[in-house]
């Protein structure tokens, strides 16, 4: 008796040691970020065409949540503004175009479509992250006449500019930088985000015309010096989202997601033996993402590594081992593009879905690296070129999300009266939980709940990802009784940064 005594205390030392690392070597089998972009602009991916009913919209996002939970994801990256326009209901923005087809017009009946998509994402054991776009205002500068009148543009034109066919907002200005930082500050305070995201898209490009605020908002650069002042605007307005977001839910995370190439080796011996040459984030972008993470800035990086192993200009091989090394300590996520894969591609490489199982094994291999995006959600929900099967290869089980580094690593109070019972061909599961949510925006004790499973006589390892049966943000779970006798089973609890109890044993 007291040597299973001592073996089962030594299971849970390893399980509560293993769950409250912050830095993980490599892919354990059980903690993995796995995501997907949910695009909204153009409408890519979601709703398929702007000005569908309310309950059209929904079915759609719930068809796309039930994909990704049957396939053991457990993060969505939603875009709700992809061109200064809300995907929520807001005092600040207009409705999306994408949504609608009008800015004045709300979704009918009317629904909160971020509080809907937040509630069923968390219902399913999946974070959602808010995707924004900072900058971009129009994809077509012949839709301005259709703004709404309550757009900023209709009130404050000077802080806009035109580059191309596009209309963007100028970083240069304090104004500007206020309006994003105030846009920012009322999501994180009235919804249950679990992150903010933005993407690649700053400046558009060096040659984005700037001399009107230039002219005026300097701040004592001069001429030559013009690309090093457009990176520090980019700078100011990454600290501000920072600071604002941490200072309103420092549990929410902020993630930024760049191109590829930060800079080539021929241009800064820091860069990426990569031939990236007419566009960079440092160059182009203005994006200094290597001082973002030097200084903090950002909880976690997710390069889009859309490149192919082996390609010429950039060897996905050559990127993500140059972001590992580049990281400064933040966590890297892989951003993997399965929208490449086509059955005629130039490239050989992207005409099987083999091409992004080598590279999500790849990821799993190195240090740094806690999971990965997918880009785009469409891509799943038509199975291109038979993706799915290899994502469910890769994702046998759920998995938990790893915990970020400088986040609270407390775990959450175990569940209470953990009981199973068969009803016909049906095993229940239910359980009480001693910490209720405050709902005063503070970090809820519990969030979302694991259960485990072991064969009958075998000492339970809690650190396997292949013994979990589902991550759930359901208090109860039901599941086909078939074999259940010859397995015991446990339940933990897990707060919304995925820390996670002691198991209790279900009677």
């Amino acid at each position: 008796m007291k040597t299973r005594i001592i073996t089962i205390l030594s299971c849970l030392v390893v399980f509560l040691v293993a769950n409250n690392s912050v830095a993980r070597a490599q892919y354990d089998g059980k903690h993995e970020w796995r995501a997907v972009w949910i695009a909204t602009v153009n409408n890519i991916d979601w709703p398929s065409r702007p000005g569908l009913t309310s309950q059209e919209q929904q079915n759609e996002l719930i068809q796309y949540f039930d994909l990704f939970k049957k396939m053991n994801f457990n993060a969505v990256v939603l875009q709700v503004r992809p061109t200064a326009d809300a995907f929520y209901i807001s005092e600040i923005e207009p409705w999306s175009i994408y949504l609608t087809g009008d800015q004045s017009k709300a979704p009918d009946p009317l629904y909160d479509p971020l509080a809907f998509a937040i509630k069923e994402a968390h219902k399913r054991g999946m974070e959602l992250h808010a995707w924004l776009n900072p900058y971009r205002v129009s994809q077509d500068t012949l839709n301005i006449r259709q703004f709404s009148n309550n757009h900023l543009y209709k009130r404050n034109p000077e802080v806009f500019q035109r580059h191309g066919k596009k209309l963007y907002f100028d970083p240069a200005y304090p104004e500007t930088r206020e309006f994003v930082t105030k846009v920012i500050k009322d999501l994180v305070t009235r919804y249950d985000l679990d992150g903010i995201h933005f993407d690649d898209y700053f400046y558009p490009n060096n040659d984005f015309d700037d001399s009107r605020s230039f002219a005026t908002h300097s701040r004592g650069y001069k001429t030559e010096d013009k690309m090093a002042w457009r990176r520090e605007n980019v700078d100011l307005v990454v600290k501000m989202l920072r600071d604002t977001i941490k200072a309103v839910k420092p549990y929410v995370k902020f993630g930024i997601s760049p191109y590829a190439v930060w800079r080539n080796l021929r241009e800064d011996p820091r860069g990426s033996d990569t031939k990236s040459y007419g566009y960079t984030n440092y160059d182009h972008l203005h994006a200094d993402i290597l001082l973002w993470m030097e200084k903090g800035w950002i909880d976690y990086v997710l390069p889009q590594l859309y490149f192919n192993i082996g390609y010429d200009n950039a060897d996905f091989n050559i990127l993500v081992k140059w972001w590992r090394d580049n990281s400064a300590g933040v966590p890297v996520y892989g951003g993997l593009g399965t929208y490449r894969l086509e059955k005629d591609s130039k490239i050989p490489a992207w005409r099987s879905s083999e091409e992004i199982r080598k590279q999500a094994d790849i990821i799993r291999r190195l240090p740094v690296y806690q999971g990965v995006c997918y880009f785009n959600a469409k891509n799943m929900k038509e199975n291109r070129l038979g993706i799915n099967s290899v994502l469910n290869t890769l994702y046998k089980n759920p998995s938990l999300v790893p915990p970020l580094k400088g986040f609270d690593t407390t775990v959450p109070d175990a569940p209470v009266k953990a009981d199973m019972y068969k009803k016909g061909e049906v095993l229940y599961f239910t359980w009480d939980n001693p910490a209720k949510d405050d709902s005063k925006g503070k970090k809820l004790s519990v969030y979302y709940h694991v259960i485990y499973k072991f064969k009958k006589g075998e000492t339970p390892d809690f650190t396997k990802g292949d013994s979990i049966v589902t991550l759930t943000g359901e208090e109860s779970f039901v599941m086909p009784s078939v074999g259940y006798s010859s397995y015991t089973y446990y339940v933990t609890a897990l707060d919304r940064l995925f820390n996670e109890s002691v198991p209790v044993k279900f009677k």
